[in-house]
């Protein structure tokens, strides 16, 4: 009889073990990434940098224990395609609990790579343009289409996995020739075979633009897009 309840013990010891060592090796193990703008950093509809999808994706990963790193150091409100280019470029680097990174380093490193980029390039072309003609449009969105196809070619020099891009929802107040213009780059992005395009325009609705002077959305729009990526990623990632 003790043989018996002896051998059981050996037996749940060894499911314990089992057990221990899967869950040391099956947590903590995502790196995540998100790269862009505003729509990235998380810029809610009253200006602040707040809660974005990114901080919501971010947040599911670690509820299921796989969170091993995370950074929206590489997001900034005025980020622009080219200027993205430049942080890859030049390597920008970033320090967290005493220890130093660079971006090409976390972009060798990451799991997952989300990106919202060209907004501003949009608005900043549109603005600079005295007289909009036909042809100087054309040019503009040839040039910004352009330049986002070399950065992500400078991605993928260090993560050549999928990259999560991000598309742009309608903005309600955006003037004619920014939202033909963002859904130029919208269908732009839609029709490329290398990444995963998360489309937006019928998630985010006009009720996710609490200011009707901001071209950015609330927290609940935000929660609305890190559930389309979670989607996209739950059978790749298993989160």
């Amino acid at each position: 009889m003790l043989k018996k309840h002896f051998k059981l013990l050996i037996f749940i010891l060894i499911i314990f073990i089992i057990f221990l060592i899967y869950k040391t090796n099956h947590k903590n193990y995502l790196t995540y990434i998100p790269l862009g703008d505003g729509y990235a950093q998380g810029k809610n509809s009253y200006g602040i940098i707040d809660y974005g999808y990114g901080d919501y994706l971010k947040d599911k990963i670690k509820e299921g224990e796989k969170l091993k790193f995370y950074t929206k150091e590489f997001t900034s409100n005025d980020a622009t395609i080219t200027s993205l280019i430049d942080t890859i470029i030049i390597n920008k680097k970033m320090a967290y609990k005493n220890t130093k990174y660079n971006v090409r380093q976390l972009l060798r490193e990451a799991d997952i790579v989300t990106l919202s980029i060209g907004l501003n390039d949009l608005i900043y072309q549109f603005a600079i343009e005295q007289q909009l003609t036909e042809e100087n449009y054309h040019n503009i969105l040839k040039k910004i289409t352009s330049d986002y196809n070399k950065l992500l070619k400078e991605i993928k020099k260090y993560y050549p996995k999928t990259i999560y891009i991000i598309g742009y929802p309608n903005i309600p107040n955006a003037s004619p020739n920014l939202k033909k213009g963002l859904e130029y780059l919208n269908k732009f992005l839609s029709k490329k075979k290398d990444i995963i395009y998360i489309k937006t325009t019928k998630i985010i609705t006009e009720k996710d633009f609490k200011n009707p002077a901001s071209y950015y959305i609330s927290n609940e729009g935000y929660q609305k897009i890190a559930r389309e990526v979670i989607k996209k990623l739950a059978k790749e990632k298993n989160i």
